[in-house]
């Protein structure tokens, strides 16, 4: 090996030697902990003493402001007759007999009735049982088919 190639090796092996001596020196300095003379500070302990009295307390009631209900709300006959059926129509469902099916559609609010052949027949035994027996729901709350 000559000169020149000597020193092309030398000086690189150097500089970086020189650079992982600055990096060890400095990260050991930061790891030394620093003497701070600070104290800190924790307050001493007091005792307060509180004179208790019994204080009686009455809550100020402030009547509500109007809420759009009514105090005593009046539904009409017909209209709770109407949901109360229908709730107990609904309960029922899949309900099944010899000419027609019913079956309550949640997505719609209403029923679906099936009707076997001949349509004209079982639409009219369909509205007599209906009329006898669920006579507060109205007819638009059935889907027939």
């Amino acid at each position: 090996m000559n000169n020149k190639q000597l020193k092309l090796i030398i000086i690189p092996i150097l500089l970086l030697s020189v650079l992982l001596l600055v990096f060890f020196l400095l990260t050991i300095s930061k790891k030394r902990p620093q003497n701070n003379s600070i104290i800190p500070f924790s307050p001493s302990p007091t005792i307060n003493k509180l004179i208790q009295q019994k204080i009686t307390q009455f809550p100020t009631i402030i009547p509500p402001a109007f809420t759009g209900a009514a105090k005593d709300p009046e539904i009409p006959l017909e209209e709770l007759d109407s949901s109360s059926q229908k709730y107990i129509l609904r309960k029922k469902t899949p309900f099944k007999q010899n000419n027609f099916s019913i079956f309550f559609d949640y997505s719609t609010d209403m029923f679906n009735v099936i009707l076997q052949d001949p349509k004209d027949i079982t639409q009219a035994s369909f509205s007599a049982w209906l009329n006898e027996n669920y006579s507060a729901i109205p007819m638009n709350r059935f889907i027939v088919k």
